[in-house]
């Protein structure tokens, strides 16, 4: 799967866990300087914005767990009911619940998901 199909394959499975509709979004995380709005693209925005997450689809790797933790900086910038990451690795999320104690926001899920398993989800910490 390419990563856009990926994509749209974890919106997919959160439309039924959440039972609402998720798409990318552009959001505020913060202000420049210049007080100009500094923006980022997440991948998984619900119609009401309350719901907010990140799809790393990559193998485990400590470059793909540091990309996951720049993903969290951004979620932690955001004002959302319900934050997450969502891994399509299995390595990569235990990787990432192991060793992000600590690390990232609390209100921070980790979530795995896998085309042929059901939605696992836990806390980071």
């Amino acid at each position: 799967m390419t990563p856009h199909e990926i994509e749209e394959f974890v919106r997919g499975k959160l439309t039924e866990m959440f039972g609402m509709n998720f798409t990318r979004g552009k959001l505020v995380v913060g202000h420049d300087l210049g007080k100009r709005p500094q923006i980022h693209e997440f991948d998984l925005v619900s119609e009401n914005m309350d719901v907010v997450g990140e799809v790393k689809s990559g193998r485990c790797s400590r470059t793909n767990y540091n990309l996951a933790l720049v993903d969290c900086v951004y979620l932690s910038k955001i004002k959302a009911r319900t934050k997450f990451m969502v891994f399509t690795d299995k390595r990569l999320y235990q990787y990432f619940k192991q060793n992000s104690v600590g690390v990232i926001s609390e209100d921070i899920r980790a979530i795995f998901v896998f085309a042929d398993a059901p939605i696992q989800t836990a806390s980071a910490r």
